[in-house]
Parts: C-alpha cells; sequence; structure tokens
C-alpha cells in the first residue's frame, strides 16, 4: 500500500512498533537483488524492510512483489495518478464514504481499518475512483504505521443495494484483487464483512475466480450482529458508531484526510515519478498488464 518516496519522518514510529534489528542479512540480500534491477526505481533500507515485513522474508517472493508493485502502478496509470486529496477523485470519494484507520491496535498489535459508504445513491459511486481512494489512503496508513504485525479489516455493507451492482466491472475487480494479492505490501490477517445483504454469496461466488484461497480463508461475513466478530476484534477497540471507545468514524475520517492533506499532498504527487523504466528491464519477459475483462453485474441474474 504505501508508496515508495520521500516518506516523512520518521518513518516508522518506534513508540508503537519497534523496527526490527535482526534483519540486516535479509535486507542485504535483497538490496543485492535490487542493485541488479535497473529499471526499478530507488528504494531505501525502510522500503526493502517493507516490503521483506509483509512477504514473511522470503526472498523470493519479496522479489515479485516489488516488482509486480512498480510495473501495475506505471501500468494503471489512473489508478496510481492525480491523487491530490484536496480535489478530484479522492476529494469526491472522502465526500461520500469513510475510510478509517482506528486510533488503538487489537491485542496482537494489529492495525483496524474500517470502510463504509455515507451517501448511498448508486450514481454518485463510481468503481475506480473508490479504488484509487483505498489504495492512496492505505499508501498513507503504511507510511504512518511503518513495519506491524498486520491489519484486520472491516468492510460495513449497510446501504449497498443491487442498484450499486451496476458500477461493479469484473476488470475492476480483477484489478482491485491483483493489487491487493500480489502487490499490496503489507500483512493482511483478516477481512470482515459486516451487515451483508442475502445475495452476498451470489457475488462472492462471481469474484472467486480472482481470490487466492489464502485470502478467502480470511473472509467472515457478519449480517447485523457483530458478536461473532467481536471475537477477534475487541469492541472497544472500534469506532463508537458500532459501540466501542474510538471516537466516531466521521470523527476519524475527517481527521485522516486532514492528516493526508496536511502531511502528504505533496508526498502523494512525488510517488507519481517513481515508476518502472521497461527499456532497463534486465529481464526481457515483462510482466504483462491486467486482461481486458468486460461487463459489470449488472447482467448477472441475482435471485
Amino acid at each position: 500500500m504505501a508508496p515508495i518516496g520521500q516518506l516523512p519522518q520518521p518513518f516508522l514510529e518506534p513508540d508503537r512498533v519497534p523496527k526490527p534489528t535482526d534483519r540486516d542479512k535479509d535486507v542485504a540480500t535483497i538490496r543485492a537483488w535490487v542493485n541488479t534491477q535497473t529499471h526499478l526505481p530507488p528504494l531505501t533500507d525502510d522500503h526493502l524492510l517493507l516490503f521483506l515485513h509483509s512477504c514473511n522474508y522470503a526472498q523470493d517472493r519479496t522479489q515479485k512483489t516489488i516488482d509486480s508493485y512498480f510495473t501495475t502502478r506505471t501500468n494503471e496509470t489512473y489508478l496510481f495518478s492525480d491523487k491530490d486529496p484536496r480535489s478530484g477523485d479522492l476529494k469526491h470519494v472522502f465526500g461520500v464514504a469513510e475510510l478509517v484507520a482506528c486510533p488503538e491496535r487489537t491485542k496482537e498489535g494489529y492495525g483496524v481499518l474500517l470502510y463504509r459508504l455515507t451517501d448511498f445513491d448508486p450514481s454518485h459511486v463510481d468503481l475506480l475512483q473508490g479504488m484509487k481512494s483505498f489504495f492512496a489512503f492505505n499508501d498513507v496508513r503504511l507510511s504512518e504505521d511503518g513495519v506491524i504485525p498486520g491489519y484486520v479489516v472491516v468492510f460495513d455493507m449497510r446501504g449497498i443495494t443491487l442498484s450499486h451492482l451496476a458500477i461493479v466491472t469484473l476488470s475492476g475487480i480483477r484489478k482491485f484483487m491483483h493489487y491487493i494479492q500480489e502487490c499490496h505490501p503489507c500483512r493482511l490477517k483478516a477481512i470482515h464483512v459486516i451487515n451483508t445483504v442475502k445475495w452476498f454469496d451470489k457475488i462472492l461466488t462471481i469474484i472467486k475466480p480472482f481470490v487466492k484461497s489464502e485470502l478467502l480463508q480470511m473472509l467472515s461475513m457478519h449480517g447485523e450482529d457483530l458478536s461473532t466478530m467481536f471475537k477477534t476484534i475487541p469492541q472497544s477497540v472500534l469506532p463508537a458508531d458500532y459501540g466501542g471507545k474510538a471516537p466516531l468514524c466521521k470523527e476519524l475520517h475527517d481527521a485522516h484526510v486532514k492528516l493526508m492533506v496536511d502531511k502528504y499532498t505533496l508526498w502523494l504527487k512525488q510517488e507519481e515519478s517513481l515508476r518502472v523504466d521497461e527499456k532497463k528491464r534486465p529481464d526481457k519477459c515483462k510482466i504483462p498488464k491486467f486482461n481486458t475483462m468486460e461487463g459489470s453485474f449488472r447482467s448477472l441474474a441475482i435471485d
């Protein structure tokens, strides 16, 4: 999630999560590989550590993730450009949805992120706009959090109707899942979908071809009764909207938007210059772009 560039200092917050001190050899090894990949932009040791940690320090997997991260962000121009939180796509999405980082973490040290719509008019929602804003939000979270044990994600489906499916394209879903599974430099620990609709299982069947089994195993679905979710996420960690001790979602969302505007506007712009140079790629086997998959859920029959 984090863009790789001139990060605000400090990149890691030692008072919350100490930077690993026993991984110098891992960083040195991946650094030696990076030095042979002339198509990649500059990477600091902190960046390499973030990728290594997200891949459980497996060198081969880390190499693939780094390359996929930059290649995807280069090829998918719309999703990773024009990310000014004060205007355009991001400002619009931040006005129709709340993207929340809970102030407290779980006992395991996991960050808890919550996403929900606040404007339920389908004509005000655009999938690609939402993806761009989601990725930018999470870029900032990784910069703020640094290396932490992992993240737990909550998607609130309250207000989602069949009419919203008209904006969901199969190609968009494929792009989203590719980035989350192949490029995203963090450890994802659990995904909770709450206030699920009765036809959600049919949607899940459709998107399963794009989802790896490891991710499916992280997925838990809940209706309005959230007691099962509270077994893994302490209710006290959540915003007051969900009976927790944290401030209301709107307050947390507005504070995060202010953080992005005040601290990350220039940073998000500078990140756009950090892309691969295919002319310099030593391996001539290019990483393919996404397949073009047309169609939306509008045409699907849901009882």
